[in-house]
Formats: structure tokens, sequence, C-alpha cells
């Protein structure tokens, strides 16, 4: 039997994580393009998968601050 659980970032629904039987780790699946840089990561368990999506979330974050400021953008 296999075991998926759902990783949010605040809101949103990043994506799942699945382990199929017989497999150590879980598998991302992202749910938003936002974090199709995960997608296909493998994780040793849920709470590592969240944590990388919360991570990932936050230098999205930082990154499109950073461009914004370059451009003389306002947030």
């Amino acid at each position: 039997m296999s075991k998926s659980y759902v990783i949010e970032v605040g809101d949103d629904q990043a994506g799942l994580v699945i382990r199929e039987d017989g497999e150590r780790e879980y598998l991302f699946h992202s749910a938003l393009a936002a974090f199709d840089a995960l997608d296909g990561r493998r994780f040793a368990n849920p709470f590592l998968a969240e944590r990388a999506a919360i991570a990932h979330a936050s230098a999205r974050r930082q990154f499109r601050g950073r461009a914004a400021a370059a451009k003389g953008v306002a947030l």
C-alpha cells in the first residue's frame, strides 16, 4: 500500500509526496508551477519535503524582491 501526503506552503498546495510499496523514499509531485523545481525529487520523509518546499518558496520571494528592487519597482 502506498503512502501519500499533501505538502502545503501557507495557503498553497505545493504538491504531494508519495512512497510506493517497497520504496524507502517519498517522491515529490508538484501541484503548482512555482514548485516544479522540486518535482521528481526524493525525500526521506514528508517533513523534509515540506521544509524543502518552504525554503524554495522563501528563496523565490527573495529573488523576486531583489529583481524588483533592481528595476526600481516598489513591492
